[in-house]
């Protein structure tokens, strides 16, 4: 047994990656050498107890993994379903059949609805957790208390859900003129749900900063239980090999606008809702006419093009809208659906 350090030069903060991109791959090839195993509610796999990582830039918030396929629609629209404090399972279901197992009653979620603890309001006049949140950091910007609880005591034990929630509580600091923001999970399945958390709340540690006029600062992930299913071991083998042999990715991150505001994020909700339900479809023409930063024109175009891609299968996919997209998302939409959507390496972009 090695020496332990002495306490001078020991570090108690987590380990710090750029992306998280780096920190997925990291996590991966851990689990993949942990010798705890565990087994609960039928589902078997390594474990690693107490598992922390940093991101120095929460924005670069998906892996880029040509073996990983992240669906990029689903992270989009999970986070819009948090924003608009929904639990309902249609509309998740929607972007993921598997959805449906995670519902007790077959029309909303419990566990996973994390938007109903963070945005939705306890009643009239009242104001959300989120925007409580950020209206102490106003008036308090040094405080510690900017904490929104999610995980509620009820959940311990409740063998009526199928899904309890994964996440205990969400921070933020105002430190200088950066938000930083830190979540604690009791557990996280680093195959599939880690994704999705990261995305989901650096997503919404980014609109905080922009509605506090900040900079955006670290995000850092605690997970009590970060563990992978037995099932999953040789996909995320093959993740761990790729980021050995491949350099890490390249392609670009577009901040949110500064100019974002509440209303902003709520026409984004309203235009996801009608191309859900195929009601309406977009050009760039008319993605121009919203009004809409670049930014959140992008967004929508991604959800344009799902839709396309589910509407209507027979029809060639609108190459000068995929081409508006951020690059790190059409190249995610082209490894998603590869037989739809062409490779931007046709543009001469360099692989990920």
């Amino acid at each position: 047994m090695p020496e332990p350090a002495p306490p001078g030069r020991r570090s108690l903060s987590p380990s710090s990656f750029r992306s998280f991109h780096d920190a997925y791959a990291a996590v991966l090839a851990d689990l993949t050498r942990a010798s705890g195993h565990i087994s609960t509610r039928g589902n078997a796999g390594p474990e690693r107890l107490n598992v922390s990582f940093q991101l120095g830039n929460p924005a670069a918030r998906v892996p880029m993994f040509a073996s990983r396929k992240a669906n990029i629609v689903f992270n989009l629209a999970e986070v819009l379903w948090f924003l608009g404090g929904r639990d309902d399972l249609a509309m998740m279901r929607y972007y993921a059949p598997r959805m449906a197992g995670y519902s007790a009653d077959g029309v909303t979620i419990a566990g996973a609805a994390y938007g109903t603890r963070l945005f939705r309001t306890p009643g009239p006049g009242r104001r959300s957790a989120f925007d409580a949140t950020l209206d102490l950091i106003r008036e308090d910007p040094d405080t510690k208390r900017a904490v929104i609880p999610i995980f509620g005591a009820h959940e311990v034990g409740d063998g009526e859900h199928p899904d309890v929630s994964c996440t205990i509580a969400f921070q933020l600091f105002k430190r200088e003129d950066r938000l930083h923001a830190v979540c604690y999970m009791r557990a996280n399945d680093a195959f599939q749900g880690l994704v999705s958390d990261v995305f989901s709340f650096t997503f919404i540690q980014e609109l905080a900063a922009r509605l506090l006029g900040l900079r955006l600062g670290t995000y850092t992930h605690h997970v009590g239980s970060m563990h992978i299913g037995d099932q999953h071991l040789a996909k995320a083998r093959a993740i761990v090999a790729e980021a050995r042999r491949a350099r890490p990715s390249s392609l670009p991150v577009t901040p949110m606008p500064a100019s974002t505001t509440r209303a902003m994020v709520e026409e984004v909700c309203a235009q996801e809702a009608q191309l859900r339900a195929n009601r309406i479809s977009h050009t760039l023409d008319s993605l121009a006419k919203t009004g809409l930063p670049a930014y959140w024109q992008r967004l929508i175009a991604l959800l344009e093009l799902h839709r396309h891609l589910i509407h209507q299968p027979g029809r060639p996919i609108d190459e000068d809208m995929l081409a508006s997209l951020d690059p790190s998302h059409w190249w995610l939409l082209h490894h998603k659906w590869p037989a739809r959507v062409p490779s931007p390496d046709v543009l001469g972009w360099d692989r990920p």
